[in-house]
């Protein structure tokens, strides 16, 4: 699966839960490794994809930046 791919499916995860979930509710959402979740995060991250939110018990809270789709 091309890093593109994997990106949208993560989006499209993200907008479902709210626009707001965790590394860990995002990677059960998608089936994915959560490492790999949180890496593509970083690197969506860099991209003003995502954002980080806060740090609470543990978990990495993920915002949208905005819904656009990856070009």
């Amino acid at each position: 699966m091309t890093s593109k791919k994997r990106h949208q499916i993560i989006l499209n995860a993200l907008r479902e839960l709210g626009g707001k979930a965790s590394t860990q509710q995002i990677a059960i959402a998608t089936g994915f490794d959560a490492n790999g979740v949180s890496q593509s995060l970083g690197a969506m991250s860099g991209r003003d994809l995502v954002a980080m939110g806060d740090y609470k018990r543990g978990e990495t809270e993920w915002f949208l930046v905005e819904r656009k789709t990856i070009s």
